[in-house]
């Protein structure tokens, strides 16, 4: 128990680190290696989210004058909806298949992040297309807890000011984890050993922010995300060839 609490610690730690570096990514790191240390994965799952939701908490407090509200309520809303059936969809599925299904997910997302994000520009002013974004990221956040990638796709095309993109991405991420709070207080993710684990992923994640904070002006946010990608790929081919 000692070495899973530790590794939870660690891995808190270093998605919060990513976190503050980039904007978003807690969830995209931290399931790399997570289904593998817990009980189950739909505790990987959970426990994930609600940290998650914590990093985005801390992160949100100093920045929530900026949050542009309008820019994700269809977004959140669509989100919420498709979510309610995936959730329990994934009771019937195997964690084996579901493992695989991340591990195809991580290769697909990394390779666009590390070759197409940033040079297409893309316009989400309709509902509809919002609504497409919520309701991919509903399915991505229900199977693999990392709702992220269509969001984040989303919102650097929709808010160009970079303090409102980082608030409003964090408000999201917060609202999500709620959501998922609620929607996962049955079915086993959530079991006796979660708030400890929880517990001591906050304060791995209080680190990870604090490092965060003091690195972000030391180091080139696209190398780092560039390092996290091919972490991903890497990953991403163990859970498929496992």
């Amino acid at each position: 128990m000692f070495e899973t609490l530790s590794l939870i610690f660690l891995l808190s730690a270093c998605a919060a680190f990513v976190q503050r570096v980039s904007g978003f990514g807690f969830g995209i790191f931290i399931m790399m290696f997570l289904p593998y240390i817990m009980p189950s994965y739909n505790e990987a799952v959970a426990l994930s989210g609600l940290l998650s939701g914590s990093t985005a908490l801390f992160i949100l407090l100093r920045n929530f004058k900026y949050v542009r509200w309008g820019k994700i309520s269809v977004v959140l809303l669509f989100n919420a909806s498709v979510s309610v059936f995936v959730v329990s969809f994934m009771a019937s599925v195997s964690g084996e298949l579901l493992c695989r299904c991340l591990g195809a997910a991580l290769i697909l997302l990394s390779l666009y992040f590390l070759f197409y994000s940033g040079r297409v520009r893309l316009s989400f002013e309709s509902w509809w297309s919002k609504a497409i974004v919520g309701l991919f990221s509903g399915v991505m956040g229900s199977m693999f807890a990392m709702p992220g990638p269509p969001v984040v796709l989303y919102g650097v095309n929709a808010i160009s000011d970079k303090k409102e993109y980082m608030a409003t991405m964090q408000a999201f991420w917060l609202l999500f984890n709620i959501v998922y709070l609620f929607l996962r207080s049955g079915g086993g993710y959530y079991t006796s050993g979660t708030p400890l684990c929880w517990v001591v992923g906050l304060a791995g994640v209080s680190l990870g922010l604090l490092a965060g904070a003091r690195c972000f002006t030391m180091i080139g946010a696209a190398m780092f995300r560039n390092v996290v990608y091919a972490l991903m790929i890497l990953s991403g081919m163990v859970a498929l060839l496992k």
